[in-house]
C-alpha cells in the first residue's frame, strides 16, 4: 500500500476569479492528462464548505494549481468557477510547502450562502516548481503568471520609496511616509491599473504591512526605525531573488 501524505496549506490560497460557464462531461473525459487529480471531498453544509482532496499525482513537485469547481444547488441552478492558490510565497518564506509527488492537499472551498446539493472539481492547472505547467485553462494560467510578477514589482517598487525616505535626514518617519505612498498607490491601480497592475496592488500593501510594524518613537526618527527598515529592504531583495525564476513559466499540457 502507497503511503500518501495529507498537507495543509491554509492561508496560501486564493481565490482567482469568478466565472459562470457551462462545461460538457464529454469534453472533461476528453482532457488532457494533467499531474494532480482531485481524489474524493468533503462537504460541509453548516460552514458551507467542501473540502477536496488534490493529489498531486506527477513526479514533481507542485507550487500552484487550479480548480474548476462545479455547483448544483437545491434549486437546481448550477454554476461554476475557479479556485485556486500559489505556494510559492510559503515555499520562499520557509524553504519548502511545495505538493510533493503524492502527497495530498485538503482545499477548502467556501460555497457561500445557497445550499448545494452537489459539488465537484477538476484540476485544470497546475505549475511545478520546475516552472513548467500543464494548462488546460489559459486565462487562470496567466493569472497566476501575473500575480507573481505583480509580487516582484510590489517588492521592487517599496524597495525605491523605502531607499528615498531612508535617505531624506528631513524625514520625521519614512516608514509611515512609505506605507501611506504604497497603501495610496494601490488604490490608484485599483481604478487606473497599468498592465498587470491590479496584482501589484496586491504586492504593494503587503510591503506596507510589513513596513508598518518599523519601531517609531514618539520623539520621532530613530535608529531603531531605520535599522528596522534597512533590513527590510535586504529581505525585499533576498524575496525578490527567489521569486524572480518562478515568473517565467513554461506551458506543457494544452487543450
Amino acid at each position: 500500500m502507497t503511503h500518501r501524505k495529507i498537507v495543509s496549506h491554509g492561508l496560501v490560497f486564493s481565490l482567482l476569479f469568478s466565472v459562470c460557464a457551462f462545461v460538457s462531461a464529454q469534453s472533461l473525459r476528453t482532457s488532457p492528462p494533467i499531474g494532480a487529480v482531485v481524489q474524493g471531498s468533503h462537504y460541509d453544509p453548516a460552514k458551507q464548505i467542501v473540502t477536496f482532496n488534490l493529489l498531486n499525482t506527477s513526479h514533481k513537485d507542485i507550487s500552484a494549481f487550479s480548480l474548476l469547481v462545479r455547483v448544483t444547488h437545491a434549486d437546481g441552478t448550477a454554476g461554476t468557477w475557479e479556485y485556486g492558490g500559489d505556494f510559492l510565497p510559503f515555499m520562499v518564506a520557509t524553504g519548502n510547502g511545495a505538493l510533493t509527488p503524492g502527497a495530498i492537499s485538503a482545499i477548502d472551498v467556501p460555497l457561500g450562502q445557497q445550499q448545494v446539493q452537489m459539488a465537484s472539481a477538476t484540476v485544470d492547472v497546475v505549475v511545478y516548481a520546475d516552472d513548467t505547467a500543464d494548462v488546460l485553462n489559459e486565462k487562470v494560467f496567466e493569472i497566476i503568471a501575473l500575480k507573481r510578477k505583480g509580487h516582484v514589482l510590489g517588492l521592487q517598487k517599496a524597495n525605491e520609496l523605502l531607499q528615498n525616505a531612508l535617505a531624506d535626514p528631513n524625514d520625521a518617519h519614512p516608514s509611515i511616509t512609505v506605507a501611506a505612498k504604497l497603501r495610496a498607490l494601490a488604490k490608484e491601480y485599483e481604478t487606473n491599473p497599468p498592465t498587470g497592475g491590479a496584482f501589484e496592488g496586491t504586492g504593494l500593501l503587503d510591503a506596507a504591512t510589513n513596513i508598518s510594524n518599523a519601531p517609531k518613537s514618539p520623539t520621532g526618527r530613530s535608529e531603531k526605525e531605520d535599522g528596522y527598515l534597512r533590513a527590510l529592504i535586504k529581505t525585499h531583495q533576498n524575496r525578490i531573488s527567489l521569486f524572480l525564476p518562478h515568473t517565467q513559466i513554461s506551458k506543457g499540457v494544452r487543450p
